[in-house]
């Protein structure tokens, strides 16, 4: 059969406009159960589960906003989740739609019962994930996930990620060493002086994107001293030494390094992982930066949103007024 099943997951008046216009387009819509994906257990607004003639998926992961900029962010931060964890958690979160369907003598428990099916012998399932403004009926974008064999992109950011990124991203890693190109490393420095911003609250800044990187490499006092005390020889590594070529970069020494950092800088405490989680989570955002943009404050902006989101996760629970 082919179909496309919308499920709402977030049930806060604020989406029913996008539910409501996206609805007549639906062939099945659902909302009452909830879901939490990814590593970090996000729920998102909705998930949109289109099926071919072909028996080929594609599961949509949907953020909403009233800011377009906050949306893209907000979807983005799948970006580097493991699609097929996310297929196994979606094809649970069936079992306990068709669970609630059975109690409730919900219409449509059959089709969500050959739905949950059809999905387990799927020849290719797509997993994207795609922002939009709450007061629209399409996406502001919709990218696949980091991990897919065949990446597609339906709307195409300027800036294609690197093939590294991955390997960046995922939460383990095979090498010990990361082989950086000039571009490569560039990026994971923007994201890791972005962060560190944000981190000490030092994110007030109105300089362009390249004024304000040059003048925190020269001014800030974390980063003056690293070359000469020596003590994150990755780091200076890192921000000092790829301006014009690539790095070999052992990853893991850099994380404990930051972590270390972060934590003589806070009243906080990161560790290794909670530095890794950081990285992976804004790295996709950092893709998105150019140096030609006019201000660091529509930047650093949308790092304080990805931080609260990151560190004070919201689990959104379906209100369960709505099961047609």
């Amino acid at each position: 059969m082919a179909a496309t099943f919308l499920f709402r997951i977030d049930g806060a008046k604020d989406n029913d406009a996008f539910f409501n216009a996206l609805r007549p387009s639906m062939s099945f819509v659902y909302a009452g159960v909830d879901i939490q994906v990814g590593s970090s257990g996000w729920s998102p607004d909705l998930i949109k589960c289109s099926l071919g003639e072909t028996n080929q998926f594609k599961l949509t992961l949907i953020e909403l906003d009233a800011t377009e900029s906050i949306a893209r962010i907000s979807c983005r931060k799948y970006l580097p989740e493991n699609s097929a964890d996310i297929v196994r958690t979606f094809s649970n979160y069936l079992d306990r739609v068709i669970a609630q369907c059975r109690s409730t003598a919900h219409p449509y428990e059959g089709e969500f019962v050959q739905l949950k099916g059809l999905l387990s012998k799927a020849d290719k399932i797509v997993v994207t994930t795609a922002g939009a403004l709450r007061s629209s009926t399409t996406f502001s974008e919709e990218l696949s996930l980091i991990d897919q064999p065949d990446r597609i992109v339906q709307v195409q950011s300027s800036e294609t990620p690197p093939q590294m990124t991955s390997r960046i991203l995922t939460p383990h890693f095979g090498d010990k060493f990361l082989r950086l190109s000039q571009h490569e490393a560039r990026i994971l420095s923007r994201t890791i002086l972005v962060l560190d911003a944000v981190i000490r609250k030092e994110d007030h800044s109105a300089a362009t994107v390249r004024g304000w990187r040059n003048g925190v490499l020269r001014n800030r006092p974390q980063f003056r001293q690293l070359k000469r005390d020596a003590k994150y020889p990755s780091l200076y590594s890192l921000l000092f030494e790829t301006v014009n070529r690539g790095i070999e970069l052992d990853f893991e020494t850099l994380l404990s390094e930051l972590a270390d950092m972060w934590s003589n800088a806070t009243k906080a405490q990161f560790d290794a992982e909670r530095a890794r989680r950081l990285i992976r989570g804004y790295f996709p955002i950092a893709l998105e930066i150019k140096f030609e943009e006019k201000s660091m404050r529509s930047i650093f902006e949308a790092a304080r949103t990805f931080m609260a989101d990151e560190e004070n996760p919201v689990y959104s629970v379906g209100d369960g007024s709505d099961h047609t």
